[in-house]
């Protein structure tokens, strides 16, 4: 048997939230009045979900009432169980239940909630059309840097400004031949570095005009260590700010481990991808709080053009409803 605590505004409210959930043979077991609304504990034998705690039986038996818990308020546990549903790992969606019921105790409205939460565990910092320095884009294989460094380029472009697209081929995978490809150019109109050496000679030609550039470098596996030992060398040479692109794909263990290995690194902020491909999206904002890496943008669409939005608490807040698709967050897209 599977039992769930269901958190709403009046009792019809909950009853639909269990049918719609359960099935029209959930039971209801206990029902009572808190503050804001009511909570129903309901049951069902189909399999899958979870069991939320009851009071302590020891204060219970002792004869005491239990002190004041924020769990008690319906729009609290609607925060944690749309985090829960989204893959987050238990404690992360404790922590932002509590933090989002705190900033917004009497907001009715469960977005509202899961922006005031995500504001107090994670920081959003976009990265401007033309950044302050070149930017130096890294991330595990398939995350989508290629398509990412040429989201950038284009975007600043839609800004009439102009970031000049680099590839560098250090594994000589043809990177500039797909970099090309995704802005439709000619390939000899995006800048190929094949060694270190010609890296720096086309950065410093760069510079020396007066220009900013995104580089889009090689695939690093986190869990290498001579691919992060060498990507620490480079950031240590090189001028430029390093910026993590990772999938919202992949299981929060993992996640959780990338973002870690490359905050080692020095990285300080990330764009999110694969959005759009992934219903299930808490492990990665999880992973990357508990990194302490802002989140600069979110790629919500394949499409070059319009690839990126810019991240606030508000979108991750859409983005983390309970199946909410992607598109919800685009706009503002560029």
């Amino acid at each position: 048997m599977r039992m769930k605590m269901f958190a709403a505004e009046s009792m019809d409210a909950a009853k639909a939230m269990i049918f719609a959930e359960m099935g029209d043979d959930a039971i209801i077991l206990s029902e009572r009045e808190v503050p804001g609304g009511v909570e129903v504990r309901a049951a069902t034998d189909k399999l899958g979900g979870g069991m939320v705690p009851s009071e302590s039986r020891i204060l219970t038996r002792l004869g005491a009432a239990p002190p004041p818990r924020l769990v008690e308020n319906p729009m609290r546990n609607r925060v944690r169980d749309a985090l829960l549903w989204h893959g987050a790992p238990e404690r992360f969606a404790e922590r932002a239940a509590d933090a989002g019921i705190t900033g917004v105790f009497n907001n009715q409205e469960p977005t509202s909630a899961i922006a005031a939460a995500l504001e107090a565990l994670i920081t959003c910092d976009p990265i401007p059309p033309v950044p302050n320095r070149d930017i130096l884009l890294v991330g595990a294989p398939g995350h989508g840097r290629t398509a990412t460094a040429a989201k950038l380029t284009r975007r600043a472009a839609v800004a009439k400004a102009e970031i000049l697209p680099v590839a560098a081929d250090l594994d000589h995978t043809a990177g500039g031949a797909q970099l090309a490809a995704y802005l439709e150019r000619e390939q000899k109109q995006v800048r190929s570095a094949m060694n270190p050496d010609d890296l720096f000679k086309i950065l410093k030609t760069i510079r020396k005009d007066g220009k900013r550039c995104v580089i889009d470098l090689p695939a690093i596996v986190p869990f290498d260590h001579d691919d992060m030992a060498s990507l620490q060398d480079l950031i240590a040479v090189i001028d430029a700010e390093p910026v993590l692109v990772i999938s919202a794909e992949g299981h929060p263990e993992d996640q959780a481990e990338a973002a870690r290995a490359f905050a080692r690194c020095g990285i300080r902020r990330a764009i999110v991808t694969k959005l759009d491909v992934t219903r299930r999206r808490g492990g990665i904002f999880s992973a990357l709080s508990a990194a302490k890496i802002s989140i600069s943008h979110l790629a919500v669409t394949p499409f070059i053009g319009g690839g990126l939005v810019p991240a606030t608490p508000s979108r991750l807040a859409q983005l983390l409803t309970e199946d909410a698709p992607a598109h919800v967050a685009l706009k503002g897209a560029a």
